[in-house]
């Protein structure tokens, strides 16, 4: 409670001070091991707050004060014995805060009005389950009974779609789990068990699980356009395999469902493993949702913080060629993320949400851009902006000519991945300019 006084009045303003239990998945458990304290939730993520280490997790961890890998909550909260005061919300949480759909969903169950004064609520009951190692107590669901439902068939999944968890819930099946992944279009975490058969995610033992998904629907069955972008996802996830683009799992389109194998969970013999995943947006210290920030900003991020700054910085700049002759022009901050290994490996996590939303009938406009694109990258100045972070520019630039072939080359590459007709058609233009401003790279 704070006290102020004006003209002899006495105004009594109640703040909202807050907690939360940050956990972490490590060493093939889940352990309590960091506390948010936030001064005015009213104030959404905007709100001064402070970040603090369990110390019983730290001793839990051993030596391994400093790390700043899979152990940590962050990368930019090192394993330590201090506090860390922060003007807003530490950025990590709100990588696992519901978004898009999800949140639409928690705001509903929770009658909840659509603003950032329902930011605290949705992040302590809806972050119990979001993708990565990391996740908050208080939205933890009690366990399902372990494997007390058969599931259900894709085909299922696939017939019901956006509808299947109710379906699921109204046949009886637990659902806990399901609905920890961001993004506008509908989304569900699901596991496919070692028969064949689907469950939420949160209601399937580890032993019994064979794959981990995320299944999307388009937000709009009736829309051509919007089933359209999402049918073309899998198949630019072929071209950009194709284009040497770092890529892993299943990417599987049918019937108006999207099925994508997680690159976070890992499945060997029975055991899951739970890999580390934090956006570029959460290393650059941004906690706003939608924040224009610029790619040199998230470049010295990503440097700061990779275990091989050249290789993912190469990594990163292959995907923003891509991006923009191929019209993925939802390149927002936290769409580019990176993965982090048991071994203390950080890396740029394979690529996601690549897909031509140029098509999109709401009009997405390309969110983060170079200091000097107004419009269009500037190729030469973009391999200057590389420079401080170990790729030496001449080398850049001679890099990028050479690319220029192989962007050329994308109509013929995007036919032969099945992205449909009328989508290369739509992009030819755009791969020519990519292509042409490439091979005219000087020096």
């Amino acid at each position: 409670m704070s006290l102020a006084s004006r003209e002899s009045t006495t105004i009594v303003m109640f703040v909202a001070r807050e907690t939360c239990h940050v956990e972490l998945f490590a060493q093939g458990a889940w352990h309590t091991a960091a506390l948010v304290h936030v001064e005015d939730t009213a104030q959404g993520t905007a709100s001064p707050s402070r970040f603090e280490y369990d110390f019983d997790y730290l001793g839990r961890m051993g030596d391994s004060l400093g790390a700043q890998d899979a152990r940590a909550a962050s990368c930019r909260y090192p394993l330590n014995y201090e506090d860390h005061p922060e003007p807003t919300w530490p950025a990590f949480l709100l990588d696992l805060i519901p978004a898009g759909a999800a949140r639409r969903h928690w705001e509903g169950r929770l009658n909840l009005p659509n603003n950032s004064g329902s930011d605290w609520q949705v992040l302590v009951r809806g972050a119990g389950n979001p993708p990565g190692n990391v996740r908050i107590r208080e939205a933890v669901e009690p366990p399902a009974e372990p494997d007390g439902h058969p599931g259900f068939s894709r085909e299922e999944v696939v017939r019901r779609a956006a509808d299947f968890i109710e379906y699921a819930r109204a046949a009886g099946a637990p659902v806990s789990g399901s609905s920890g992944a961001g993004g506008d279009s509908p989304k569900f975490l699901l596991r496919e068990d070692r028969n064949g058969r689907w469950h939420a995610d949160g209601a399937l033992s580890d032993e019994r699980t064979r794959r981990c998904w995320i299944v999307k629907f388009p937000r709009n069955r009736n829309d051509a356009t919007d089933r359209l972008v999402l049918r073309a996802e899998a198949a630019y996830h072929g071209v950009a395999t194709r284009m040497g683009v770092r890529t892993q799992g299943c990417v599987e389109w049918e019937a108006d469902c999207l099925f994508v194998e997680r690159f976070d969970r890992v499945v060997t013999d029975g055991t899951v493993r739970r890999l580390g995943l934090e956006s570029l947006c959460s290393l650059a210290g941004v906690a706003a949702f939608g924040a224009p920030i610029r790619k040199e900003r998230l470049v010295a991020a990503a440097a700061q913080f990779v275990s091989d700054p050249a290789g993912d910085l190469r990594e990163f700049l292959l995907r923003d060629v891509l991006d923009v002759a191929l019209g993925n022009t939802d390149n927002h901050a936290r769409n580019t993320s990176v993965l982090k290994h048991a071994d203390g490996r950080i890396a740029l996590s394979p690529l996601y949400d690549f897909a031509p939303m140029f098509l999109d009938p709401s009009g997405i406009a390309r969110v983060s851009r170079w200091r000097d694109d107004h419009g269009f990258p500037d190729w030469e100045l973009v391999a200057e902006a590389m420079a401080p972070h170990g790729l030496e520019p001449a080398e850049t630039r001679r890099w990028l000519r050479h690319l220029a072939g192989d962007v050329a080359a994308l109509p013929t590459i995007m036919s032969d991945c099945g992205v449909p007709e009328s989508v290369v058609a739509s992009c030819e233009a755009r791969i020519r300019r990519v292509a042409d401003a490439l091979a005219g790279v000087r020096g």
